[in-house]
């Protein structure tokens, strides 16, 4: 357990807080590409901060502080111009540095909108995501792990918003049992009460997250908590004992395994709400190619109804959801009672109380980059067998509906990954590529 202290050091995440402070020194996902071109102009918060998220007419992105330093018009409500963002109220446009570049209604030759400026922060966009950093100069590479810049994959974006603390989500990465019963017997459980036919995909799934957990191990490693476990019916050849990637610091779920590939950021838009946001990565291999995606589709999931009931309890992710947002806004961790096979949350809780010290110290905490040639691609490991029936079997058949499984793919994107893999698997008895 922790300290009542203890929580509100690891949790606390506005301005100035030694928490969210270590945060900013990361770029963090913020909205789909796409969403933005459907919108324009978009509201963000981001660390409890409120922001204005843009791309003006020239094409160039934005993001500065909610309220135009006129008369504190929310510049939401603004418009794009080829200058920038414009205020609706009497036309102080900004650009992405903040900088009012235009105030139309004062006198000609004026020269008092270069005295004006709001707060911007950098923003960049890489696999259809923008990415925001708010920390300190200088600003690093934004980070190109390998999943972000795969050549022939389908990409699919997701986002959902929990009513809880980023910490409970984040503690669940490195959870190793939960998957046993949260999405074997529970799951198995949600579709008997729900008369969903045994042939269904989401049985096999659901049968194959049962399989027991023989061993699981965690330690620090390079970028984060290495963690691995040996699930029933595996060998510990190319599976997830062998190769398992590990939970990306500070706050990135990585999952493989049989074509599928899922990154994961659990990014804290206040003390009581975090976005998730979910890069899905298709692998289809096999000589098959995939087509250029001018637009990478995205989709927003639903946590909880009106009510705060949890919703998508059919899907692996809304069994997550159910289980962070039931610990409350934010977890009263002076209670818990952790056991032998907690020994992941523990490691991960050491492992941010020594980068909160090294960014208390004015250092440069772990996983923030500046080298380009390092950059160029971070690999991380991709095992082929997850234990489970979710994508191609060990020895490359397929079955279709099994890499999608248990999602919430809009009907014509599940059927586009489908096609890929069914036509992947009739090429080749093993898939080229994992």
């Amino acid at each position: 357990m922790l300290t009542h202290e203890e929580n509100e050091r690891l949790t606390r995440v506005g301005p100035g807080t030694p928490m969210g402070t270590l945060l900013r020194h990361y770029w963090q996902p913020i909205a789909p590409a796409a969403q933005l071109a459907e919108r324009e102009v978009m509201p963000i918060t981001l660390y409890g901060e409120h922001l204005v998220l843009f791309r003006d007419k020239a094409g160039r992105l934005g993001l500065v502080a909610d309220r135009c330093a006129h008369r504190s018009v929310k510049l939401e409500c603004g418009y794009t111009t080829g200058e920038g963002l414009r205020c609706p109220y009497h036309g102080w446009t900004y650009d992405g540095a903040g900088r009012c570049v235009a105030q139309p209604g004062e006198p000609e030759g004026s020269s008092f909108k270069e005295k004006v400026t709001i707060t911007a922060y950098p923003v960049e966009e890489l696999a259809g995501i923008i990415f925001a950093y708010l920390g300190p100069a200088p600003t690093p590479l934004l980070p190109r792990w390998d999943r972000l810049v795969w050549e022939n994959c389908y990409r699919v974006l997701a986002y959902a918003i929990l009513p809880c603390n980023w910490l409970q989500c984040m503690e669940n990465t490195v959870d190793p049992i939960h998957a046993e019963y949260l999405h074997g017997q529970f799951f198995q459980r949600w579709l008997e009460r729900n008369g969903v036919p045994k042939d269904h995909p989401d049985w096999k799934l659901a049968v194959g997250f049962s399989r027991k957990r023989l061993k699981h191990e965690q330690w620090l490693g390079e970028y984060g908590v290495n963690r691995r476990r040996l699930i029933e019916g595996q060998t510990g050849d190319d599976d997830t004992w062998s190769s398992q990637p590990p939970l990306v610091f500070p706050n990135t779920h990585v999952t493989s395994g049989g074509g599928r590939h899922d990154f994961g950021w659990r990014v804290p838009m206040d003390d009581t709400h975090t976005i998730q946001v979910f890069l899905r990565v298709f692998r289809p291999g096999a000589g098959v190619t995939v087509p250029p995606q001018t637009t990478v589709p995205y989709y927003e999931m639903p946590a909880v109804d009106d009510a705060g009931r949890s919703v998508s309890l059919g899907s692996v992710n809304g069994q997550d959801w159910m289980a962070w947002v039931a610990q409350g806004t934010i977890t009263d961790r002076t209670v818990e009672r952790l056991a032998d096979s907690d020994r992941g949350i523990i490691l991960y809780r050491q492992l941010l109380r020594a980068q909160l010290e090294v960014s208390e110290a004015g250092g440069v905490p772990m996983n923030v980059f500046r080298d380009p040639a390092k950059n160029a691609s971070i690999e991380l490991p991709v095992p082929w067998d997850r234990g489970f029936a979710w994508g191609y079997g060990k020895d490359g058949s397929y079955v279709r509906g099994a890499v999608t499984a248990a999602d919430q793919l809009p009907a014509n994107v599940a059927e586009e990954i489908e096609d890929l893999f069914v036509a992947a698997a009739a090429n080749a008895a093993v898939p080229v590529g994992r």
